[in-house]
């Protein structure tokens, strides 16, 4: 028999092991005192895995209630689409519940006195804007491009804050929006609110699951109202998916919110063959149309780059890759992608230096890196002559 004492150390150390790899970006926890709520509001903060690689960019937040049920999936999924470039990077701060009915609920219902006291959204709302949106501010290196994002009361907690201060939040996310809420009382409101804001440069995500009865009617109504009345410059996105279910909405949405709200924000392809010049030109006009400060991201380099490639432009290429990485050092995949041009052009010396950047910079990302060893094996393995 086996020594049951050698067995268990080399179980702990593969656990060890497995235990100790690097988590992409960091949880912190945070909080503050309101006045106006008169307690203190707990929160979990999770920065981008590049905050610390990068000591000067700014970054979008996402504000999340019901956080402490939201907060590992969110984080997670955006991470997940920032590896693959399909979504902004960004701040999520959660918002720990207290009183959920109370904040989360825009007018008093006794109906539900049971689930405790309600009405208090114009409040929660206040908190929101003038204490919390400041605290985070201070704290972080945030840009004033920011969105909302609830579940159920949550969302509509998040279609409230549309109709009261659409100026607050650039995007909003509404998954299984409770719009049945005292006799549909937001679905009462949203026509005028449509009819208002005519010119509503805006997001919206709503989405429902397998649910049916008052949740299903209130959100076609909704629906209905918006079409009827869809300012301009207002984006939304509507699902409804039946596999899914009240519990599994939220995440499920979430994917896809996020990437459309990041298609929203790229540039047209035509007027990025244009190069560098017009992505800066683009994202002015974005930053004017969303008022906030919209910095280029990585796509909008990679997108350029690709049209230069696709034209014969081999020279725009390489100094469309060179100013995306000058802008984002910490993303090897731009030095993978210069070092493939490099190649393709009998540039191998300089392919090699370039893609073993990429391999120390995919380090320092932990990010996954096999496509980056498969190509410098590759350049090794034939070699171009040079020009």
């Amino acid at each position: 028999m086996r020594n049951p004492i050698f067995f268990i150390c080399a179980l702990m150390i593969l656990f060890t092991t497995s235990i100790c790899a690097k988590v992409r970006g960091e949880a912190k926890r945070d909080g503050l005192y309101s006045t106006i709520l008169s307690e203190h509001r707990e929160l979990l903060v999770h920065l981008p895995n590049s905050y610390g690689l990068n000591a000067t960019q700014r970054y979008p937040v996402l504000f999340l209630t019901d956080g402490l049920r939201n907060f590992n999936h969110v984080s997670g999924t955006l991470d997940l689409l920032n590896q693959s470039h399909e979504a902004q990077a960004m701040i999520v701060v959660a918002i720990k519940n207290t009183h959920r009915t109370r904040d989360l609920t825009p007018t008093y219902n006794e109906s539900f006195n049971q689930w405790g006291i309600s009405g208090g959204a114009d409040k929660f709302l206040s908190f929101i804007e003038k204490e919390l949106i400041p605290h985070i501010d201070k704290q972080y290196r945030t840009s004033d491009f920011r969105v909302l994002s609830g579940h159920s009361l949550g969302g509509l907690f998040s279609i409230y804050a549309l109709h009261t201060k659409p100026q607050l939040f650039q995007a909003y996310f509404a998954f299984s929006p409770s719009l049945w809420w005292h006799d549909g009382v937001m679905v009462q409101s949203a026509k005028q609110f449509y009819i208002n804001n005519n010119n509503l440069n805006r997001y919206l995500y709503l989405n429902l699951a397998d649910e049916d009865g008052q949740m299903l009617t209130s959100y076609q109504e909704y629906l209905t109202i918006i079409e009827q009345h869809k300012p301009q410059g207002f984006h939304y996105h509507s699902d409804i998916n039946t596999r899914e279910n009240h519990s599994t909405s939220a995440m499920v949405g979430n994917n896809i919110a996020l990437t459309n709200l990041y298609r929203l924000l790229q540039c047209d392809s035509k007027a990025l063959a244009k190069g560098i010049d017009a992505i800066n030109s683009c994202f002015s006009e974005l930053s004017q149309r969303y008022d906030a400060q919209l910095q280029p991201n990585y796509t909008a380099y990679s997108n350029a780059a690709h049209a230069a490639q696709k034209s014969g432009a081999t020279a725009n290429t390489i100094d469309i890759y060179r100013a995306a990485i000058k802008q984002f050092p910490y993303i090897s995949d731009a030095y993978f992608r210069l070092a493939y041009v490099y190649h393709s052009t009998n540039q191998d010396k300089k392919a090699l230096e370039t893609i073993n950047k990429a391999l120390s910079v995919s380090e320092q990302e932990n990010a996954e890196n096999n496509k980056i060893k498969a190509l410098r094996d590759f350049i090794m393995n034939n070699p171009k002559a040079a020009k």
